[in-house]
């Protein structure tokens, strides 16, 4: 691959790369606002469909029993399996599930859970489960922009997303060790980094020692299509890495400016 095929192909990457983390952004945020927007405790159903429930209750209550479930017609029932600890703060929590009826009726039914050692006015959980005609009226009701018009859960999108964003990422990376490598060889670096100091503007670049580079050397700042823009004078240098001390022209460099050092850079003089 030569060094303008990989820089072409890196920058699409990078393109395609901003679409995914911007899709990546658009799931999770239509997600965040469906839940928020979604009322506490409600279920959505289509006839002969159940969904699983939980709620709270107090650590010294263990038997089934002491539980009871109220609910208007039997269409909807909520129906509780078995205890366990909770999810994030322990405690001690119920699991069941509401199910709706082959031939409930489409509307708004109330479930209620109470426990027979509190007062009767106050349930232990409250559950509001919406029955609808058939799966294009669910699809309606669905607060997700996604959801709604594509049937699919932002959450899965999102998921989905990010195995594709990170194989981008890391082919962008590889393309861009395969981009430094190929400027190497003809004594070029990528600016990576400007920061402004006493007498001018630091400019740091991926060239050092063992690619021919020396304290004091001049070299040559040019845009990504050759044209040049300033001179600098190498203050520091390690292995790999360099620093070069330039004048205002450096402040703002265009993306993908490029050190020439070396013949190259004495030939744009």
């Amino acid at each position: 691959m030569t060094l303008e095929q990989a820089a072409r192909s890196r920058k699409i990457l990078g393109r395609i790369g901003a679409l995914i983390f911007i899709l990546f952004f658009g799931s999770v945020l239509d997600s965040c606002v469906a839940r928020f927007r979604e009322p506490l405790f409600t279920v959505h159903l289509l006839p002969g469909e159940s969904e699983l429930v939980d709620g709270q209750v107090d650590h010294d209550l263990k038997e089934l029993s002491l539980l009871r479930v109220e609910t208007s017609p039997e269409a909807v029932q909520l129906k509780i399996g078995r205890f366990q600890p909770g999810y994030w703060l322990g405690g001690n929590m119920w699991i069941g599930a509401i199910s709706a009826a082959a031939d409930a009726p489409d509307g708004t039914y109330e479930l209620r859970v109470f426990a027979l050692d509190k007062p009767r006015k106050e349930p232990v959980a409250a559950f509001r489960a919406i029955v609808y005609t058939d799966a294009a009226a669910l699809r309606a009701s669905y607060l997700s922009l996604i959801r709604r018009t594509f049937d699919v859960p932002p959450g899965t999108v999102a998921l989905a997303l990010i195995p594709a964003l990170a194989l981008v990422l890391g082919l962008m990376v590889l393309l861009g060790r395969r981009v430094e490598r190929l400027l190497a060889g003809l004594g070029q670096a990528e600016v990576f980094m400007v920061k402004a100091a006493p007498g001018g503007h630091e400019v740091y670049f991926g060239l050092g020692r063992r690619h021919g580079v020396q304290e004091g050397m001049t070299v040559q700042i040019v845009a990504p299509n050759g044209r040049p823009i300033c001179e600098a004078l190498v203050r520091k240098v390690d292995e790999g890495n360099a620093m070069a001390l330039a004048d205002e022209r450096a402040e703002r460099l265009p993306l993908g400016a490029v050190v020439v050092v070396g013949d190259d850079a004495a030939k744009m003089d």
